[in-house]
């Protein structure tokens, strides 16, 4: 008998489970003059540092402690106190669009960064033109940063342009044991991107379709989606260039390496947040006397924005590890596997969904048979060994969705079809899941399933969220053959 194994997914969820611009961008704007200050709001008791125009709040000073779950899930892994700006605002009349820029430089990732504030100084409040001097250094004084902001009003785009030239000055080049290196000086993330990856009340909302950037080679236009392929490594822009995410006509923010920067810097985006990585090569050479990587950030204006996405073109990209086709299908909680994404695809709608992904031989997505329409996961292999369709990220706080209560459980449910199964048997499974850790929770799995069974339903129920979790995974298996 052919061995065949089809599974289709249903999350359902009971009352006591809730699953979880530049100069030179030209454009017309309103006549607006900029009245920098800095402002400590809120007194003692959790004071606020605050960068205003007039009465209106641009970007907010933080320096908090980060605990887990969001220690991980917010990029902040290894920096327990990280110095950020955060609800960066880049018009006046706009909403902020830039969540976070981090303003110290990695040195170990995970491990060493610049994130001790030695001092702060501010010049220009009252003014059209503020200077603020972030002093930073790490914990063993390997390094020090100076990162000087220079905030300015650009009466021809419209936009706030924040200037940052990031200083780094070793004092122990010898630590890191010569030849060139690579240094993360800002990771940003923004408001809205990603999107939520399923929907839920109270769900904010989605922004963007597509990074584009101006290289030596023209203009090019990546797909957003939490695909991990080639196209979200080796970006390399122009002298000069811009990076700018798009399309909405409310703003599009925008990165801009000034001068040499571009030549020795590059850009990665993360599969997962899609936040920017902005790192540089550093030789040991230069390490003897201060390095500059400096950038700004602004508002690109609608017209430009749409152009650089008409002309954009897609590079020549690899699908990475993603070795079933060109299209797989994406969770949901309520599923029978019918909607798929494909790898340079982007998803249409208020959700910005993950793939469901693999691990082990025989899994295909059946487009052909199921239980409530033709499609279905399946497995289908000789070998004696364990083979799983998995959530690729999970569900819950780290996979873009509500909070996590602590208070509830969760029930997972799916139906399963099996035929000629031996060994230990085919099974729906869920884990909590910690995000960049070994995991030390659980895998709980259902009845297995031998033999020859028509579609039956599996359903586990499991208590509420470790307060370290950020995800419940989800995986369809199949051990034995």
């Amino acid at each position: 008998m052919k061995k065949h194994h089809g599974f289709l997914v249903v999350i359902s969820f009971a009352a006591i489970l809730i699953m979880c611009l530049f100069p030179g961008i030209s454009g017309a704007a309103k006549p607006h003059t900029a009245n920098f200050t800095w402002q400590v709001r809120g007194g003692a008791v959790n004071p606020e540092q605050w960068i205003y125009d007039g009465d209106i709040p641009l970007a907010m000073f933080e320096q908090r402690i980060i605990e887990q779950p969001a220690e991980d899930l917010m990029f902040f892994n290894g920096v327990d106190k990280p110095p950020v700006l955060r609800h960066l605002r880049l018009t006046p009349d706009g909403e902020p669009l830039v969540a976070c820029v981090q303003l110290y430089w990695v040195l170990i990732s995970g491990k060493l960064v610049t994130d001790q504030v030695v001092n702060i100084e501010v010049k220009g409040s009252g003014t059209e033109k503020l200077m603020v001097t972030f002093n930073t250094r790490d914990r063993g004084g390997i390094a020090d940063s100076k990162r000087i902001l220079t905030l300015t009003y650009d009466e021809v785009s419209g936009s706030y342009v924040y200037d940052f030239q990031a200083w780094i000055t070793f004092n122990s080049p010898g630590f890191f044991g010569g030849g060139t290196k690579h240094f993360e000086f800002c990771d940003p993330w923004l408001t809205g991107c990603p999107g939520p990856a399923l929907q839920f009340p109270g769900m904010w909302e989605r922004r963007y379709q597509k990074f584009v950037y101006e290289s030596d080679a023209g203009i090019v236009s990546l797909p957003i989606n939490h695909f991990t392929t080639s196209l979200k490594s080796g970006i390399k822009l122009k002298r000069d260039g811009y990076f700018v995410t798009a399309f909405e006509p409310d703003g599009n923010p925008a990165i801009q390496y000034v001068g040499d920067t571009a030549e020795k810097s590059g850009i990665s985006i993360c599969w997962w947040g899609y936040d920017i990585h902005m790192s540089t090569a550093i030789t040991s050479e230069e390490m003897g006397k201060p390095v500059l990587a400096h950038f700004r950030i602004a508002n690109c204006q609608t017209e430009k924005a749409q152009i650089m996405v008409k002309e954009g073109k897609l590079p020549a990209w690899t699908p990475g590890s993603w070795n079933l086709g060109s299209e797989y299908p994406v969770y949901e909680r309520i599923s029978s596997f019918a909607k798929g994404l494909a790898l340079d695809g982007v998803a249409v709608g208020k959700v910005d969904p993950f793939p469901w992904t693999t691990n082990g031989n025989g899994t295909s997505w059946d487009k052909t048979s199921g239980r409530s329409d033709s499609f279905s996961l399946k497995i289908d292999k000789k070998e004696n060994s364990l083979s799983r369709w998995q959530t690729f990220q999970g569900d819950g706080e780290g996979y873009f969705a509500e909070p996590f209560s602590l208070l509830k459980g969760y029930r997972v449910s799916c139906y399963v079809k099996t035929e000629g199964v031996s060994g230990i048997g085919s099974t729906l499974a869920i884990q909590y899941h910690v995000p960049n850790f070994t995991q030390e929770y659980p895998v709980i799995t259902a009845k297995r399933l031998t033999g020859a069974n028509n579609w039956t339903k599996l359903e586990l129920e499991i208590g509420s969220a470790p307060a370290l979790a950020g995800c419940l995974m989800i995986m369809l298996e199949q051990n034995g053959s």
